[in-house]
């Protein structure tokens, strides 16, 4: 019988550890499946995180409701819906679900996750709470929660090796046919599992009470203890989204961004329910609060003129400070969250409040957010949350001391949090902008307008998409229409426009709109087409700048389409471009889907013999130049690169400039490769690509 209870226990252990792998693996792969086909911005992925944490509530709430079942209904259901989720295999989504133009991107995402997995995920997300129920009913002495630790063990797999392991060595159909294969075997797991609870004894779970829980079995659970339920893991969740947004915005949209703070995020549960004594209060919130106020006050310390140390922008310290900041706030909820587990027999309700706590931060950060606040300020705000449940905690452990010691030091801590809440709340809000003149936020991220003035009264206005600019233009009718920031007379660009001059019937295509800045090169007869996915931009564009009223007023013609710019050059008749920008930068990071071989095909059907791409590589993070120059050489066409440097309101800009054009090569020499590039890497193809082989050195 021990050897029976032995092989059971190895099963069920086997199961929790496939289901959580399963699970979690899905959400990079299929947020990296679709993410192309919605602009490649971060709000597909928090999107999808949203759309998963929700689904991981029903199943959550399905495994509570199912555990009060007959045990054989409890098998026939269970086993209908696994059987069900495997004639959903495989999951790759159709080009049938692939967005026109114009649709709303968010419900799109929804409906197409929900054709597509739901039914997998939602069989997943039941297994492990089930799996605890019925290994507690085989033997009452067992403690569950070893079992939830494992399946956090499997999750944090499935996150580590898909930007290690999976990503670099198989293409997003193989990972998905992968996956679903990887789902049939746990589908017989869970047949067998349900089948062997069927014939366990269906005695009531025991009554053993969970490590610092107070309610004995047969107390019925406080208010209070359910609300902390909800609210801990909202906190924890809202936290792990906004940091998530933040470090896409800054670096880029790439799944390693995805999966590290996730990673962290279910670090936290590892640690927190394998042992109580791992969370020490006095240990975890002094060290949380520090680092969530260096982690809100980095960038404001920066601009300080009493802070002489140098912050310049590296994303490595900035993965490491903001990916750090969030495992210790995440680790204080999650611990606080432990010290109130309940008895075995509350375990599916407890997991239910869990992940409707989850569900909710996941519900204000993606879908609230965007509607009340025009930035990013869920960011601050939850950084905020978690330091004050962190000065919280610590005020607990103070107050639980004996001796006179225990008064002085919850005094100090009450004193110096209080302080120091008030002065991260200050610097992390700030005082207005006064020269802010226009901001908006959607789907594609934050754009804000700027209008700034010199000593001696002249002005400029600026486009910021986050924190990174995307163009600047003087106020001066004389002066408005010198190409400024990335596109002046010496860039690739410009060196590419100029050889349009004196030409009536030139034409050229632009990727990314910004402030239109490219049209000041344009004369009488010309034709500048912009495509843009994001539609707030025209509107700015004509509000705020010049550029593209005063080349009609010179007669030239502006056309603009609106939608995702490789789709609409996909389904256009060729264009006989002279010229064609790719410039459509998501924060700072340019979306991938329009840096592969098939979206090069579509670009060259599109230019004249002769004609010019100019793709803008600058970045402060990713050697995206190899990755041009390999994609020039798979469609027979040469390369140079053009870079220039920060002189003024003329950032720095890097470009590779595609072209058979050889008076034009002869004429624009290429530059050296930066020092710090990572060797060439592979081509990249719609199916196969990977930013994290392209990240610079240093």
């Amino acid at each position: 019988m021990a050897g029976h209870s032995r092989a059971s226990s190895l099963q069920l252990a086997l199961l929790s550890l496939l289901s959580a792998f399963l699970l979690f693996q899905v959400q990079p792969v299929i947020g990296k499946f679709i993410l192309p086909w919605f602009g490649g911005g971060p709000g597909v992925w928090t999107t999808s995180m949203l759309f998963f944490q929700v689904l991981l509530f029903a199943g959550y709430a399905y495994a509570h409701g199912l555990t009060r079942l007959p045990g054989r209904w409890q098998f026939l259901i269970h086993g209908v819906i696994v059987l069900a989720a495997v004639f959903m295999l495989p999951i790759a989504p159709g080009e049938k679900w692939r967005p026109a133009n114009g649709d709303d991107p968010v419900s799109r995402i929804l409906l197409l996750l929900l054709a597509n997995v739901a039914l997998p995920y939602f069989a997943l997300s039941s297994t492990s709470p089930l799996v605890q129920v019925w290994f507690s009913r085989a033997d009452e002495s067992r403690k569950p929660w070893k079992l939830y630790a494992l399946s956090n063990i499997g999750s944090l797999a499935a996150l580590l090796s898909y930007p290690f392991f999976f990503e670099p060595r198989w293409d997003v159909v193989e990972q998905t046919r992968m996956w679903s294969g990887a789902f049939v075997v746990f589908a017989v797991l869970s047949w067998l599992g349900a089948r062997a609870d069927l014939r366990a004894p269906t005695a009531p779970l025991a009554a053993e009470v969970g490590p610092g829980a107070d309610d004995a079995s047969t107390t019925a659970v406080s208010w209070w203890r359910r609300a902390l339920w909800l609210a801990l893991p909202a906190v924890a969740s809202a936290l792990l989204l906004a940091t998530t947004n933040h470090l896409c915005e800054d670096v880029a949209v790439i799944p390693f961004l995805w999966v590290l703070p996730l990673a962290l995020y279910l670090g936290t549960f590892i640690i927190c329910f394998e042992r109580e004594r791992w969370y020490a209060r006095p240990l975890w919130a002094p060290a949380a609060m520090l680092l969530l106020v260096a982690a809100g006050a980095h960038e404001g310390l920066a601009d300080a003129a009493w802070f002489h140390h140098d912050l310049a922008p590296d994303f490595r310290h900035e993965i490491a400070l903001v990916g750090a900041a969030m495992y210790l706030g995440c680790m204080v909820c999650h611990g606080e969250l432990s010290r109130l587990k309940p008895a075995p027999r509350h375990l599916t309700e407890f997991y239910l409040f869990m992940s409707a706590g989850g569900a909710l931060g996941g519900m204000i950060v993606s879908l609230l957010a965007p509607r009340i606040f025009n930035t990013y300020a869920e960011w601050p705000l939850a950084l905020v949350v978690t330091f004050a449940i962190a000065a919280l905690s610590l005020v607990r452990a103070a107050w639980s001391r004996a001796g006179w010691a225990r008064r002085v030091a919850l005094f100090a801590v009450v004193t110096g949090s209080t302080v120091a809440g008030q002065w991260f709340v200050s610097k992390l809000m700030g005082e207005k902008d006064e020269t802010r003149i226009d901001v908006v936020r959607n789907f594609y991220g934050v754009v804000s307008v700027h209008e700034d003035y010199d000593a001696n009264g002249a002005g400029w206005r600026t486009l910021y998409h986050g924190s990174i600019i995307h163009g600047h233009q003087y106020l001066s009718p004389e002066w408005r229409n010198e190409p400024l920031s990335y596109y002046g007379h010496d860039t690739g660009i410009g060196r590419a426009l100029l050889t349009l001059k004196g030409r009536k019937d030139a034409r050229v295509g632009v990727v990314g709109m910004g402030t239109g800045t490219t049209a000041s090169y344009g004369e009488k007869g010309q034709v500048f087409r912009f495509y843009d996915i994001n539609p707030e931009i025209p509107r700015i564009a004509r509000k705020h700048f010049h550029f593209l009223g005063d080349l009609e007023k010179r007669g030239g013609r502006v056309d603009v389409v609106m939608g995702d710019a490789r789709q609409s050059l996909e389904h256009e008749p060729p264009q006989n471009y002279d010229v064609l920008l790719l410039d459509a930068f998501s924060g700072d990071a340019v979306p991938v889907h329009l840096l592969t071989r098939e979206a090069f095909e579509i670009y060259r059907r599109h230019m004249k013999p002769d004609g010019i791409i100019a793709v803008h590589v600058s970045n402060r993070y990713l050697a995206l130049a190899p990755v041009v120059e390999r994609l020039a050489a798979a469609i027979s066409m040469k390369t140079t690169r053009v870079v220039t440097e920060l002189d003024g309101f003329d950032e720095y800009t890097s470009y590779v400039l595609v072209t058979n054009n050889d008076a034009f090569l002869k004429a624009n020499p290429s530059e050296a490769p930066d020092k710090n590039e990572p060797p060439a890497p592979s081509l990249w193809t719609d199916r196969r690509h990977n930013l994290f082989e392209i990240l610079l050195k240093e």
